[in-house]
């Protein structure tokens, strides 16, 4: 089965793809060493691109045709989930775009969360509103990776967040943010495979947002560690499986949590493949992207029980712009590392240079190995 992801960020994708034995090709920004490796052949992104243009689209379904292969399926990865692809004759293994467009606005969905009375914090029509209490959080109405969460205390605060966001992406207008209650917890995820009458939850997943041995931006994702097992990870599993049949979301989905002492709040819902994969797979044993695959068949695996072990991952930003060379990356690559950057890769500042994946008997032997490589990483690139 021939199949083609196309995504800002596939390597996880397509090298799942090709451990279940598909033949993997895939559109990406970044072609890292591992991802080539996986795939038949891929093709990268034009760095220019603007994937909210109307010339995207055109783009896109050239580079597609240009394979010259006679696909069995296309896979959106992140930042391709509404791209109209009904231009070209394969079957596209995705939820209805439609849907896909509700839940990924979190002003939008927070609607939809009230509606079904689901926990989640108070939004704020618009970033002009005044909030009845501070703190809040301003952040894109769409996507981001948290790298443009803000936090504000007071209305100084509020006005200096909005202009330092939008000073950042000239994209963004003010409409494209919004505003939400603040509230403290634990960051966590629920990994799921929906069919069309049934979601099953298959991980519960830590989120690491922040890390400062990781990144010095305080909401960026910075990977996760599987499983999650701490109090209400049994109810978020229950509310999940419920959210997305009524969202009626199709495949890989995620739900992001923060967890109070009061119980889970939901955050947003990802309608595709999830940063979590690597983890998800190393700690259950189940291939995502034949799960995915199936679940448009209209099979789906168990609900998992007991994980086999503690996986994580944690993706390494930079502070400053580096430039890869090869001595630097034969040193990085005896530790255990995904998303293998190419020889001359430059990453600007806060921009990702590669993950650090490992497995142990619990979280706490995991996390110590994530940040002993880490700040191995960490020195090589910055000196």
């Amino acid at each position: 089965m021939n199949v083609l992801v196309i995504g800002f960020s596939t390597r996880n994708i397509v090298c799942s793809g090709s451990r279940a034995g598909y033949n993997m090709y895939a559109i990406d920004t970044f072609c890292d060493q591992d991802t080539i490796a996986c795939c038949i052949a891929t093709k990268e992104l034009p760095h220019e691109i603007d994937i909210k243009s109307k010339d995207a689209a055109d783009i896109i379904l050239d580079m597609v045709r240009s394979f010259g292969v006679d696909f069995d399926a296309i896979v959106p990865g992140s930042g391709f989930e509404t791209m109209d692809f009904a231009p070209l004759p394969w079957a596209v293994l995705a939820s209805d775009p439609a849907r896909i467009q509700l839940v990924q606005d979190k002003l939008i969905l927070s609607c939809k969360l009230a509606e079904l009375d689901l926990p989640h914090p108070h939004v704020y029509e618009n970033v002009d509103d005044n909030p009845d209490k501070f703190p809040v959080m301003i952040k894109p109405r769409k996507g981001g990776g948290g790298i443009f969460n803000r936090i504000a205390c007071n209305g100084q605060e509020l006005l200096e967040a909005l202009q330092d966001i939008l000073g950042t992406e000239p994209s963004f207008s003010r409409s494209d943010l919004m505003m939400q209650e603040f509230i403290e917890g634990i960051s966590a995820s629920v990994s799921l495979i929906a069919s069309k009458d049934k979601a099953v939850a298959l991980a519960v997943n830590e989120q690491l947002i922040g890390i400062p041995w990781l990144t010095r931006m305080q909401f960026a994702y910075c990977g996760n560690i599987t499983p999650y097992e701490e109090k209400y990870a049994e109810e978020m599993c229950n509310i999940s499986e419920k959210l997305i049949i009524e969202l009626g979301l199709l495949g890989s989905v995620g739900i992001d949590f923060i967890v109070t002492e009061d119980g889970p709040q939901i955050i947003e819902v990802n309608p595709r493949f999830q940063g979590s994969l690597d983890t998800v797979e190393l700690a259950t044993g189940i291939n995502l992207f034949d799960a995915h695959v199936q679940a448009f068949r209209g099979k789906l695996p168990q609900r998992c029980g007991k994980v086999l072990r503690s996986a994580g991952r944690c993706i390494i930003y930079t502070d400053k712009e580096i430039r890869m060379n090869s001595h630097v990356l034969a040193e990085m690559c005896k530790q255990q590392i995904a998303d293998i950057p190419q020889k001359d890769y430059v990453a600007l500042a806060d921009y990702p240079v590669t993950s650090v994946l490992h497995t142990g008997l619990n979280r706490s032997s995991v996390l110590n190995l994530l940040e002993r490589d880490a700040e191995r990483i960490k020195r090589l690139i910055e000196n």
